[in-house]
């Protein structure tokens, strides 16, 4: 099942960026986001790319119809952002069932002129399970797009503070 969240923001490419690496602004948004534990594994600064492997676990409900299927909602994240493109592949591997799961996507943050951004996440998820992976598959989406709200909320919300005179 395909998937795509967009927003734009008051910010440009690089300064997004810069922000969505940044200590202070990881913290919040991970805070609002509900994610239960975060683990860095890695975080390499490569010159043009830089890599991320963090391992997450969200304060997630679990939907009794999919409950027998989903024991953990636990995942790690592999992102590789190509900095002279903007664009970040993002791959997400479940602690379980790995050989039933695919999500490929990419995150991409386009100028719209001065001081202005557009960032969309758009991608595939695939869940191989007899019965129910449509319904897993829609369930991820809606979950994902209630996410990228919030996350757009959360980096409005430091755009305006960066730009509110001191």
């Amino acid at each position: 099942m395909n998937f795509s969240f967009v927003h734009e923001f008051d910010i440009d490419p690089q300064g997004f960026w810069d922000l969505f690496f940044s200590k202070p602004y990881e913290e919040e948004l991970y805070k609002r986001l509900k994610i239960r534990t975060r683990t860095v594994l890695e975080h390499k600064d490569e010159g043009n790319l830089v890599r991320r492997t963090q391992r997450m676990e969200p304060e997630l409900a679990v939907p009794s119809w999919a409950a027998s299927v989903i024991k953990d909602t636990g995942y790690t994240e592999y992102d590789v952002l190509d900095k002279a493109t903007s664009k970040m592949a993002v791959r997400i591997e479940p602690m379980l069932m790995k050989e039933r799961f695919q999500m490929n996507s990419s995150f991409n943050v386009t100028p719209l002129g001065p001081g202005r951004c557009r960032r969309e996440f758009a991608g595939e998820v695939k869940i191989l399970v007899p019965l129910l992976g449509g319904r897993i598959e829609k369930l991820m989406i809606d979950q994902m797009r209630e996410a990228y709200d919030t996350a757009a909320q959360v980096t409005r919300e430091w755009v305006a503070k960066q730009k509110a005179p001191r």
